[in-house]
């Protein structure tokens, strides 16, 4: 039994001591073959198996895939093209103004003032309404009234401002009471455009004008703002019309190119024969000096004044 028992008790213990070493060396084995894994992993692949790991924990892609094998990054995607909106409304077309009709404008006209500026109030951007008041409130000495509603005419229709009625009623005014006529060169220095300075210039040379009025419209000349908006025709003539002496040759150039028959009044009478001084029996040039440039100045006026007199239509004639 002894016998026995010490072969078991031996064999028992001997089993341990052997599978330790195995168990060792099994340990060994399977590190060299994670490492060896590890060592020989393809780079590519994991790099996949990562991307596509973190793919699907992230419902949201970070960035753009990756290229081919070749390195270049493929181009964005194109952002999406921001909605339109309705198209833009054209804006409505502006509307002609009412304007009365001939029938109610002959009645108003032939009732008076009154008629007139009640279709006025119906009708306030008709030129023909507005003229036709103009007009008549002229006629009937109500000056202040009829400047007034010249200004609003000449506002809504510029093209009034040539209307020779309209022109002389204007005139008419600058001749009036001093509160009248300083109403009158407000309308021709600011409201009458290019014409205005045209009128001014009337009121300076013509005879039927007192000498205030004279005065301040040769004034009003001079002004910078109303010599901008003259022409250059009118300021030649006028520079010519306020000289004590003989003009410049340039002066003479300028009124060649750029002058009309008012500048021609002044050529002429600097070619007109003057007593000579000390000399009553003898008439003598007063710019004797410049008389050949005169005469070809006045040659060019005369017959930029006969070409323009040929070229504008001649007046109806009345019916018989």
């Amino acid at each position: 039994m002894s016998g026995s028992g010490s072969h078991v008790d031996e064999s028992g213990l001997g089993r341990p001591k052997a599978a330790a070493p195995l168990a060792a060396l099994g340990l060994l084995v399977a590190a060299g073959v994670v490492c060896g894994a590890v060592a020989l992993r393809n780079p590519t692949a994991v790099t996949v198996l990562e991307r596509e790991t973190g793919e699907a924990r992230s419902p949201v892609p970070t960035a753009a895939p990756s290229g081919s094998g070749s390195g270049r990054a493929s181009a964005p995607a194109p952002e999406p093209a921001p909605a339109q909106g309705p198209a833009d409304p054209e804006a409505p077309a502006k509307t002609e103004p009412a304007r009365a009709q001939p029938a109610e404008l002959e009645s108003a006209q032939a009732t008076g003032v009154a008629a007139l500026g009640a279709l006025a109030q119906r009708y306030p951007e008709d030129p023909a309404v507005l003229r036709a008041l103009a007009l008549a409130q002229g006629r009937e000495k109500a000056m202040a009234a009829a400047l007034l509603t010249a200004k609003r005419l000449f506002e809504i229709a510029p093209e009034e401002t040539g209307n020779d009625e309209l022109k002389q009623l204007i005139l008419r005014a600058a001749n009036g009471t001093p509160d009248i006529a300083l109403t009158a060169f407000e309308l021709m220095t600011k409201h009458m455009g290019g014409r205005g300075p045209d009128l001014l210039y009337e009121v300076v040379t013509a005879p039927k004008f007192g000498d205030w009025p004279r005065d301040h419209a040769s004034t009003l000349l001079l002004d910078s703002s109303v010599r901008q908006l003259a022409s250059p025709a009118l300021i030649v003539a006028d520079d010519l019309r306020r000289l004590t002496g003989c003009p410049t040759k340039a002066m003479l150039a300028r009124t060649r190119e750029e002058g009309d028959v008012r500048a021609l009044h002044y050529i002429k009478y600097l070619l007109t024969p003057q007593r000579c001084s000390g000399q009553r029996s003898r008439r003598c040039i007063k710019c004797g000096a410049i008389v050949k440039d005169l005469r070809a100045t006045a040659s060019v006026l005369e017959k930029r004044k006969n070409d323009k007199a040929a070229a504008t239509p001649p007046e109806p004639s009345a019916a018989p």
